[in-house]
């Protein structure tokens, strides 16, 4: 068995041997006269490769694991209720109207440095409760100038965003209830999981 140091001698000659063996691969030539006089030349080729890894990144709301919830609260805009059973108002016998709360929107970026990214997304957990509201009904908007747009102007059907190379992209993000889905929901709570993807092949 060798010694470490035996063992280290025989490692550096061998990757001396290595490289030894690719020097005499390189490329060399010569140019040669006898004479001794005119032009003479000799040329030498390298290949540069580069390798430059490919990156996509997304963000919808916080930085990091955090899912954020969007919590939007429908209330009668007719009168102010508290809650209680048996309570007296002064009701003019018109039907309420429920309208959405105002939530503030999510702040969405996307990166990447490969060519035809996209970004789309799909309802993952969709909601199986009763209150007649559905995916299309949670309507997503974005500002005009947002250079990144939401896939898609409600959460029931998506569309692909292109995601251009090298240029980051930024948009805020606001959802809410469409208003005629409002009106006709019924008691309950609705729920889903929106699950957004920016991909390149």
């Amino acid at each position: 068995m060798k010694s470490p140091a035996r063992l280290l001698t025989a490692t550096a000659a061998a990757a001396a041997a290595l490289l030894s063996t690719q020097a005499l691969h390189a490329e060399s030539t010569y140019g040669y006269n006898s004479a001794g006089t005119g032009a003479v030349s000799a040329t030498a080729r390298v290949n540069v490769n580069v390798s430059i890894p490919k990156l996509i990144m997304l963000r919808v709301g916080s930085a990091g694991a955090t899912v954020d919830n969007v919590d939007i609260a429908l209330t009668p805009s007719s009168s102010t209720f508290g809650n209680g059973d048996s309570q007296g108002f002064a009701w003019d016998g018109s039907a309420p109207t429920f309208t959405a709360s105002t939530v503030a929107g999510l702040n969405a970026f996307a990166w990447t440095n490969a060519s035809g990214a996209t970004l789309t997304g799909a309802v993952s957990t969709p909601d199986t409760g009763t209150t007649g509201l559905t995916a299309a009904s949670i309507l997503v908007s974005a500002n005009a100038a947002d250079s990144l747009q939401h896939p898609g102007a409600n959460t029931g059907g998506f569309t692909t965003q292109p995601i251009p190379a090298n240029t980051l992209q930024t948009g805020t993000w606001t959802y809410s209830v469409d208003a005629a889905a409002a009106a006709a929901a019924s008691a309950g709570a609705f729920s889903q999981t929106v699950t957004y993807t920016a991909s390149a092949l």
